[in-house]
């Protein structure tokens, strides 16, 4: 009887050598080898989803998020970029918010700013109570102050921009604000978002809402003629209300140009602010706090270098420099004060340590930006904020209230809450 062929006494046909060649026959793949490539495309596949559930419990607590690749829309490589000690030497700084009591102390700003490389600065128009902080004043005395405003721009042109203010309640705002601009005013200054509340638990400056009707022609002629609107806003729950209003204003007038300071009073908060811009193309903010907040700020920004470079890093179009002082004629508000205030954000933004004699005994931690950051923080952001005529912004999409944090009332267009009982003031951040 003949032997049965099998597979490994003879090949088939198809197996057949060709050319003489010796058959070799077909390699088997080895299990093991396939289950440890098995194995580890699970470690991988199992790590991305733990990634992305770590990166989702961290949104939801609040905790910033880890550092990300560069801003998209900006090809870093190619973004021309200046050294800071050259972008100081040739002046290029400019300054989107300050304050002042009157012409006769303008030349210590100009000292500051010449010796620092501040080119130009705004000065923001300002109320007896904000020059003062003296509740007895209340929102009062601004009329003076825009004058003294335009006599600044007129004696030192081309260092400064006028920003004046108006009263909400003041029925001739509008004409009166036309005339500013017709000589000279480049922006305009509101307090109505304001949360500050006074001994007798009332709004300092927030007498109507936001999008109270009597703003709307306010609003509308700064869009029309592209002049850009600094609005302080406290958007969060203490301050009922104010978010929503805030959130009208801009839904109704898109094309807007609007810089809501000090981190928009989110930097704690910091997926409210990083919503805001989300949603409002035309929406700016500046890295100012103010003197009364400046060193508790300093020292939160000093605990999260990290987070804070993210997110100028996320949103690098979007921050202006600035400090928000207060200057009028009193022993404090020497050069040297204004000089440290200055020398103090400036380190913020480009060392990672620092000290400033305005807060002894610290070493602070700052965010070092690289140049071509820097420099859109230091001034090209608001070349591009200045020159920039919207038409036709469409909002990003509705406001995540909830990632903001703020649990929306049932609102009527135009109307405003009275403020929370005392004990629960505060900024809001």
């Amino acid at each position: 009887m003949k032997a049965k062929k099998t597979q490994s006494q003879s090949p088939s046909r198809a197996q057949q050598p060709r050319n003489n060649q010796a058959y070799v026959p077909p390699r088997r793949r080895n299990p093991v080898v396939a289950l440890f490539a098995l194995a580890i495309l699970g470690i991988f596949v199992v790590g991305g989803v733990m990634a992305a559930v770590e990166k989702h419990q961290r949104n939801a607590n609040g905790a910033p998020a880890p550092s990300a690749a560069p801003f998209k829309g900006f090809d870093t490589s190619r973004e021309p970029s200046t050294p800071f000690a050259e972008v100081q030497a040739q002046r290029l700084i400019v300054d989107v918010h300050e304050h002042i009591g009157a012409l006769d102390r303008a030349p210590i700003y100009i000292e500051v700013m010449d010796k620092l490389g501040i080119g130009k600065m705004c000065l923001m128009g300002s109320s007896k109570f904000t020059l003062t902080l003296d509740e007895k004043y209340g929102f009062t005395g601004y009329d003076e102050n825009n004058e003294e405003l335009l006599k600044i721009v007129q004696q030192y042109p081309g260092r400064f921009e006028a920003w004046p203010t108006v009263n909400p309640l003041d029925p001739e705002k509008l004409t009166k604000f036309k005339d500013l601009v017709s000589r000279g005013a480049t922006g305009l200054k509101l307090y109505i978002g304001h949360g500050y509340l006074t001994r007798a638990n009332e709004y300092m400056f927030h007498p109507v809402a936001m999008d109270d009707p009597g703003m709307l022609p306010l609003y509308q002629y700064c869009q029309d003629n592209f002049i850009p609107v600094c609005i302080h806003v406290n958007p969060y729950d203490g301050k009922p209300g104010f978010a929503e209003e805030f959130v009208a204003v801009l839904t109704a007038f898109p094309d807007l140009k609007v810089v809501c300071p000090h981190f928009m009073l989110s930097s704690v908060r910091s997926f409210r602010l990083q919503e805001l811009l989300d949603v409002f193309s035309n929406l700016y903010t500046d890295v100012s706090f103010g003197d009364f907040f400046m060193k508790e700020r300093l020292e939160y920004i000093s605990k999260y270098p990290k987070k804070f470079k993210k997110i100028f890093n996320d949103y690098p179009d979007r921050f202006m420099y600035g400090t928000d002082l207060v200057l009028i004629d009193t022993p404090k508000h020497s050069r040297p004060w204004v000089q440290q205030q200055h020398e103090a954000y400036l380190d913020m933004l480009t060392k990672d340590t620092y000290t400033t004699p305005l807060i002894p005994g610290e070493t602070l931690h700052g965010v070092a930006l690289p140049d071509w950051l820097l420099d859109r923080i230091l001034y090209k952001n608001f070349e591009a904020f200045s020159t920039k005529k919207p038409k036709g912004t469409q909002i990003a999409h509705a406001p995540d209230w909830k990632r903001m944090g703020i649990t929306p009332r049932e609102r009527k267009p135009g109307q405003a809450f009275p403020p929370p009982p005392k004990k629960s003031g505060g900024g809001g951040e």
